[in-house]
């Protein structure tokens, strides 16, 4: 490779796409894509910081499909540092155990650190336990002729996750009143 093909002093200058395809089924190489997007979240930081005034004239968003197959280095201090650059993040999933085995004890703070949720489905019971509570409980009116009366109970239940995700998905965005 004679010159630079990735271009990443490009990226938040203008309007462009970059797209790292690695194998699903053979892992030799990721460390070269975990190093890649380290590097790149860093220079954008910098550039952000040194010739923007703290943030990139255009939105950089990063959708890290089956992100928990890399492991990238140091990304629980760059998910929390990247907002304000106006870069972003979608991390997906399969499950959480899967951040979990991958970034052990840093899952918790890169999941803290993302504001949306989508939920497509899944069975895997710790991340069901975790989106009803991350839920919460909601209060429904009941209606008859002769009284009203108001119940509190769980928004969804494990079960009820179980029925649902079968047509549907779930979206919650920190902030947002659950519909």
């Amino acid at each position: 490779m004679s010159y630079d093909e990735l271009e990443l002093d490009t990226l938040g200058d203008k309007k462009s796409a970059l797209f790292i395809v690695t194998s699903d089924t053979d892992s030799t190489f990721d460390f070269i894509t975990a190093l890649c997007i380290s590097h790149m979240m860093n220079f954008l930081c910098t550039k952000a910081d040194d010739y923007y005034k703290g943030s990139l004239p255009i939105h950089v968003r990063c959708l890290f499909d089956e992100f928990a197959n890399i492991k990238i280095p140091d990304m629980q201090r760059l998910i929390a540092i990247i907002r304000s650059r106006n870069i972003s993040v979608s991390i997906i999933l399969q499950s959480k155990s899967q951040l979990k085995a991958n970034y052990n004890k840093h899952a918790e703070t890169i999941e803290g650190n993302c504001d949306s949720l989508l939920f497509l489905g899944g069975k895997e019971r710790e991340t069901l336990k975790d989106l009803a509570e991350l839920l919460g409980k909601e209060t429904i009116d009941l209606y008859n002729t002769s009284d009203t009366r108001g119940n509190t109970r769980s928004f969804v239940t494990l079960l009820g996750f179980r029925r649902y995700i079968c047509s549907s998905c779930i979206v919650y965005v920190l902030g947002r009143k659950k519909l």
